[in-house]
């Protein structure tokens, strides 16, 4: 019978190529530091092959407005619960930081004619009597 011998394949750094010693039978790197710059060799590789597709970027202005847009649902969010309407004064409303110049849509004229101007699911309407009316409506975001 012959004696078993271990056979060991040589690894190499996928970074610098040196031999790994002994250790892990997974191990891929000689240190933390060719770990790191193989990753963000790969990293930067795969940034240039996208390249071809133009970044978008937002414009500060844009990311404004959405931030306005999400404060005044989080406003109107606190002020209505699904089964009950908000009323308060509009200056009210303002008061808390709400803008009544950013919406996301307007729903159609009720029968009366006024127009609910909504923030995502959450809406609003400003009556006759500088109250604000309320809503929220699932379906607006569908």
């Amino acid at each position: 019978m012959e004696p078993e011998t271990l056979q060991t394949t040589q690894r190499n750094c996928k970074d610098c190529g040196a031999v790994l010693g002994p250790g892990r039978d997974d191990k891929l790197y000689c240190n933390n530091d060719c770990r790191t710059n193989y990753n963000n060799k790969k990293r930067k590789e795969m940034q240039i092959s996208t390249d071809d597709q133009p970044i978008l970027s937002v414009p500060e202005y844009i990311t404004r407005i959405q931030n306005i847009i999400l404060n005044n649902r989080s406003i109107l969010e606190s002020l209505c619960t699904e089964d009950k309407v908000g009323r308060l004064r509009e200056r009210d409303l303002v008061g808390k930081g709400f803008n009544t110049k950013y919406f996301t849509s307007e729903a159609e004229p009720t029968g009366t004619g006024n127009i609910y101007r909504f923030c995502f699911e959450y809406g609003y309407l400003i009556n006759e009597d500088n109250r604000a009316i309320i809503v929220c409506r699932k379906r607006e975001v569908y």
